[in-house]
């Protein structure tokens, strides 16, 4: 059964091979200054306008397969529209494809754990830590990348939610000095360097895929489901649509948008009150007791 094993990984690693070891046509080498600017301008426009292609040959066929890719999905219990949708706000240096593939790979150690357990079941073996803990790292190695995507997501809505109320209080400055909502948006978006900035910015580029500015800024809002977010960009549309100012009502959503806040931070600190409370009785009530009972135990012994 191992040999089998070692045989079956080893002809999934050889098909899996990454693409490094395929021959790469290696050009003519550049002999002039202009030749060598045309290279490096190709190599960018091809770096920014064209997607990465995956270093392994199992990868590439999943990506080009939407069927076989849909199924793998399914094998493996990945959400897909979820997992899009988050690695889309992410924006990390990972695919669905990996994650598809990383479970897949969890799934055989889990099955080869499972099968080693039952043989040693089945021959009366005593199960130890050396049985067990196999199948328990592979079912920690199967929810990794779920968890790892959650507390990404969890920790990115969590930094807009606190930017908001300070971009758009910035915003809400430059549109009561005289400047126009999308070009206050535009300008405040270049100097906040953050999260929330960065998204901002790349509404320039989305401007383009959306057909508008304003399109792009809901479809951003609705993104990141973020309420205080969705809210302001909302207001601000219709705004934009009906030509209206949109200074108070900025002024009112970034006021709530603090207060929220502050409820939520004094919520944290009542309920981080409330866990260290017994710590603190412990850590209190231990001298207190011993200064308390020490003279009484000494008087006792005295008298004995």
């Amino acid at each position: 059964m191992l040999i089998l094993c070692i045989l079956a990984a080893a002809a999934v690693f050889c098909f899996g091979l990454p693409a490094c070891l395929e021959r790469v046509r290696v050009g003519s080498q550049a002999d002039s200054l202009v030749d060598r600017i045309d290279q490096e301008q190709q190599s960018f426009l091809d770096q920014t306008f064209e997607r990465e292609k995956s270093r392994f040959r199992l990868a590439r066929i999943l990506e080009k397969n939407e069927q076989w890719m849909q199924r793998a999905c399914e094998w493996t219990g990945v959400d897909r529209k979820k997992t899009e949708q988050i690695l889309l706000r992410l924006r990390w240096p990972i695919s669905l494809v990996d994650i598809v593939l990383f479970r897949g790979v969890a799934m055989v150690l889990i099955a080869s754990s499972l099968l080693r357990l039952l043989v040693a079941v089945y021959t009366g073996q005593s199960l130890g830590m050396d049985v067990g803990m196999p199948l328990l790292i592979s079912m920690l190695l199967y929810i990794f990348p779920t968890l790892l995507l959650e507390s990404g997501d969890k920790r990115a809505k969590a930094k807009i939610q606190a930017q908001v109320p300070v971009f758009f209080s910035i915003v809400q400055s430059l549109v009561e000095a005289g400047m126009p909502l999308q070009a206050a948006v535009k300008q405040t978006a270049k100097r906040f360097d953050a999260l929330l900035g960065h998204e901002m910015a790349r509404l320039e580029m989305e401007e383009k895929r959306f057909g508008n500015w304003r399109k792009a800024l809901e479809a951003m809002a609705y993104r990141w489901e973020v309420d205080a977010l969705t809210t302001i960009a909302m207001e601000m549309n219709e705004a934009i649509r009906k030509g209206v100012s949109i200074s108070n009502m900025l002024a009112v959503q970034v006021e709530e948008q603090l207060r929220l806040q502050e409820d939520e931070a004094s919520a944290h600190m009542n309920r981080l009150n409330i866990r260290l409370l017994p710590f603190v009785i412990v850590l209190m009530g231990l001298p207190l007791l011993f200064l308390v009972m020490g003279p009484i135990m000494m008087g006792i012994s005295q008298q004995m």
